[in-house]
C-alpha cells in the first residue's frame, strides 16, 4: 500500500514538473526579443510601382552602311559589339587601281603644267622679236618715204632721173609690205599665245577636274561611320569581295543609340497611377551594379495580354550614353516613381508585421514590446507610410525575433 502511494506521488511530481518546463518554452517561444529600434519620425515618401520591362528598338534604329565600290575588303576595323564614334574608319576596299588612276591623272597635270610654263616662256621672246622686227621696218619705211618724197620734187624741178624716181617708189612699197608683214606677224603670235594659253589652262582645269572624280572614287573605298553607334552586325570580312550594283554593297548594321526605348508592362491595377513625366529607375540582369534613369512620355492606349493578366506599355527612351550598356530584348526591372510625398510619418519595412490581414508593429512601452495595430499608405524600398495608429516619435522594434505565427512585411 505504501509502494503504491509513493509511485502516486513520485507520477504527480514528474507531471507537475513537466507542465511547468513545457509552459516555460511556450511563454519563451512566444516572447518578442528586441535587437534594435527607431524613433516613428517624418521624412519623404516614394510612391514606387515595380514593373518588368524589355529593351526595345524604334522605327529607323538600324542604319545600314555600304560602299558603291567593286572590290575586296582590304581591311576591317571593326566588329559586331563595337562603339564606333562618326567619323571612325570602319573599313577600307582595295584601293590601287584608283591609286593608279590618281598618279596617272597628276602626270598629265604636271606635263599640262609644263607645257603652259614653256608657252609662257617662249611666246613672249617671240612677241618681243616681232616688236623689234617692226621697229626696224618702221625705220625703213619712214626712210623710204622721205627719200619717194625727195626724188618725187626733184623730178618735178628736173634735178634728178625719172629712173631714180623709179626706183625710190618701189623701195617704198618695199619697206611698206615688210612693215605691214611684221605688224601681222606679231598679231598672229599674241592670238597664238593666248590660244595656246588657253588651251594649256583649259587641259589642266579639265585633268584636275578627273583628278577630283577619282579621289571621290577613292573616297567610295574607305568606309567612315555617319553616326556615333553600337556595330549590330557585320556583312562582309576582310578578303572577300563586294559587288557594288544599282545599290551600295552592305558592309556593316550600326544601331543608333538614341533609338532605344525602354517598354514597361504596367499591371492594369497600376495604370491610372501612371503618367507621363514620371521618373523611372531601372536595371538590367546584365550590369547589376550600374543603375540608369529615365522619364516617361508615353503611355500605349492598346493592352497587351499575357498569362491572362492586362497590360499597358509605358515608354521611357534610352539615353545615349546607356546603348554601350543595354541591347535589343533584354528584360529590364523597373521602379516607377508615381508620387513624392514629404512629412509623412514613415517607419522601416523591417518593423512590421502582419497577421490575418492586419499589419502591426511592436510600439516599446517601459522597455517592453507591446503590439500595436496599423494602417499604412505608401511603400518604397525601404519606408513605409503610416496613416494610423503611431505617432512622430515613438519608439518602435525594427528587428526583432516575433511568434512564429506572424509574418515579415514584404
Amino acid at each position: 500500500m505504501k509502494k503504491t502511494i509513493l509511485f502516486v506521488i513520485l507520477a504527480m511530481l514528474i507531471g507537475t514538473g513537466y507542465y511547468m518546463y513545457t509552459n516555460s518554452k511556450k511563454a519563451e517561444k512566444n516572447k518578442v526579443k528586441v535587437f534594435k529600434t527607431e524613433r516613428v519620425k517624418r521624412g519623404e515618401i516614394k510612391d514606387i510601382i515595380n514593373a518588368t520591362a524589355i529593351v526595345k528598338t524604334r522605327v529607323n534604329a538600324y542604319l545600314k552602311i555600304g560602299t558603291r565600290t567593286t572590290g575586296l575588303v582590304q581591311k576591317m576595323f571593326i566588329d559586331i559589339g563595337d562603339y564606333v564614334k562618326k567619323g571612325q574608319l570602319i573599313a577600307i576596299i582595295d584601293q590601287r587601281e584608283f591609286k593608279k588612276d590618281i598618279q596617272k591623272i597628276k602626270s598629265q597635270i604636271q606635263k599640262a603644267k609644263n607645257r603652259l610654263e614653256q608657252i609662257n616662256q617662249l611666246y613672249p621672246v617671240k612677241i618681243k622679236e616681232s616688236e623689234k622686227n617692226i621697229q626696224v621696218a618702221k625705220s625703213e619705211y619712214d626712210f623710204a618715204q622721205w627719200k619717194f618724197e625727195r626724188e618725187k620734187k626733184l623730178l618735178k624741178e628736173g634735178f634728178t632721173t625719172k629712173e631714180n624716181f623709179e626706183v625710190a617708189k618701189k623701195q617704198l612699197d618695199t619697206t611698206k609690205a615688210k612693215l605691214k608683214l611684221a605688224e601681222e606677224t606679231l598679231k598672229r603670235l599674241k592670238i597664238e599665245y593666248e590660244t595656246e594659253k588657253k588651251l594649256a589652262q583649259d587641259d589642266i582645269k579639265i585633268l584636275k577636274k578627273e583628278l577630283e572624280k577619282a579621289k571621290i572614287k577613292l573616297s567610295y573605298t574607305e568606309i567612315y561611320s555617319p553616326i556615333d553607334g553600337i556595330v549590330s552586325n557585320v556583312v562582309a570580312r576582310e578578303g572577300e569581295t563586294l559587288v557594288a550594283g544599282l545599290q551600295a554593297g552592305e558592309l556593316v548594321t550600326i544601331l543608333k543609340p538614341d533609338k532605344l526605348e525602354i517598354q514597361i508592362f504596367v499591371d492594369e491595377t497600376d495604370i491610372g497611377k501612371v503618367k507621363p513625366g514620371q521618373m523611372v529607375n531601372y536595371h538590367v540582369d546584365a550590369f547589376p551594379d550600374k543603375k540608369f534613369t529615365g522619364k516617361i512620355t508615353k503611355i500605349y492606349p492598346e493592352p497587351i495580354v499575357k498569362q491572362n493578366i492586362v497590360y499597358y506599355l509605358a515608354i521611357v527612351p534610352v539615353k545615349t550614353d546607356y546603348a554601350y550598356y543595354l541591347r535589343p530584348e533584354m528584360t529590364v526591372y523597373t521602379k516607377i516613381i508615381a508620387g513624392i510625398k514629404k512629412n509623412a510619418i514613415i517607419i522601416p519595412n523591417s518593423a512590421i508585421r502582419f497577421e490575418k490581414g492586419k499589419q502591426y508593429v511592436y510600439v516599446i512601452k517601459d522597455g517592453k514590446p507591446q503590439i500595436r495595430y496599423i494602417k499604412t499608405g505608401w511603400i518604397d524600398e525601404k519606408h513605409t507610410e503610416v496613416l494610423e495608429g503611431l505617432k512622430e516619435g515613438e519608439v518602435i522594434a525594427t528587428k526583432f525575433t516575433a511568434p512564429v505565427k506572424t509574418k515579415v512585411f514584404k
